[in-house]
């Protein structure tokens, strides 16, 4: 496979774990339950029971989406992807410590899948711009169309006096 090829298929998988988000966030609001639901003897038990707790992780998962969607179309610049990162690394901290330190959720679907997801995303994320050397090729052409167009405006100011 191309390295093009892996750079468009590895931004459409981060763009579905952006779509994964955005599901969790619509599941809070309509659902009002979440991962921090215990379920015991197939009922679900809410710590919370205004759900505060839910449109929280609603509005989390939205800020995440828009940060991966943001990765995924500028995937060029570093300071986006550290953004995607640190996001990504979050998340994966937020699921870790509510199911194993303070065990207010159990290992289910809802805790294992996203958090396998978010794993891969954080290697792939990690891994795939340093080996396909995007930052190296782009920060060349950047510095290239700046000096050009440097020199271009320089020569319509004086064309203009």
């Amino acid at each position: 496979m191309s390295d093009r090829k892996m750079m468009y298929a590895f931004r459409g998988w981060i763009a579905f774990v952006a779509f994964m988000d955005l599901g969790t966030a619509v599941r809070s609001y309509i659902e009002k339950r979440s991962f921090l639901s215990r379920t015991i003897n197939d009922v679900q038990q809410y710590i919370d029971e205004e759900y505060t707790t839910s449109r929280i992780l609603g509005l989390y998962s939205i800020l995440k989406a828009l940060a991966l969607i943001h990765c995924t179309l500028y995937i060029h610049y570093k300071p986006i992807v550290s953004m995607g990162v640190c996001s990504l690394l979050l998340t994966i901290i937020l699921y870790s410590t509510e199911t194993i330190y303070f065990r207010a959720a159990t290992l289910n679907f809802y805790v294992v899948f996203p958090f396998i997801l978010n794993v891969v995303t954080l290697g792939g994320l990690i891994y795939l711009p340093i080996r396909l050397k995007i930052w190296d090729v782009n920060v060349e052409d950047e510095e290239h169309l700046t000096l050009r167009m440097g020199t271009k405006r320089k020569r319509t100011a004086r064309k203009n006096n």
